[in-house]
């Protein structure tokens, strides 16, 4: 299955990161990876809830949050016939102030190694713009 993944340190709370990254709808005014994120359920992270993404150069996808901890850490994946991606998204907090976000994407199922590979440097670009593009947002809010 291949996975990959970008994490960069941001000097703000965990709490405060959370914030900015729980708010999937509130996306695409910030980061240049995603067009729009449209709720099919509800706005608010919640297990079970659909969220259909789009994303520049790739087809709109339904994600279904799986996983949820608030304030630490949620999963969402997408299927289509053969594959499954999983996109897992975790704050940690390092000290007072100070956190890190790991960001990770895999490819699963029949046609996940073929798809992960064609999309490889796509994901990469993606995930490293979308961790820098975070720090930028939360800390410009303090």
């Amino acid at each position: 299955m291949p996975s990959y993944d970008a994490s960069i340190s941001i000097g703000a709370p965990g709490e405060s990161v959370w914030r900015v990254l729980a708010a999937v709808v509130a996306w695409p005014e910030w980061l240049p990876t995603v067009n729009s994120v449209q709720p099919l359920d509800g706005s608010q992270l919640k297990v079970g809830f659909r969220y259909v993404v789009r994303q520049p150069k790739l087809r709109p996808a339904t994600w279904i949050v799986t996983e949820l901890e608030p304030l630490r850490r949620f999963v969402w994946q997408a299927r289509s016939p053969g594959l499954l991606m999983v996109a897992e998204h975790t704050v940690e907090d390092i000290r007072p102030g100070k956190s890190r976000v790991i960001l990770r994407f895999s490819f699963d199922g029949f046609l996940g190694p073929p798809i992960g590979r064609l999309f490889r440097s796509v994901t990469e670009r993606y995930l490293s713009q979308e961790v820098a593009s975070l720090k930028l947002k939360v800390e410009g809010q303090q």
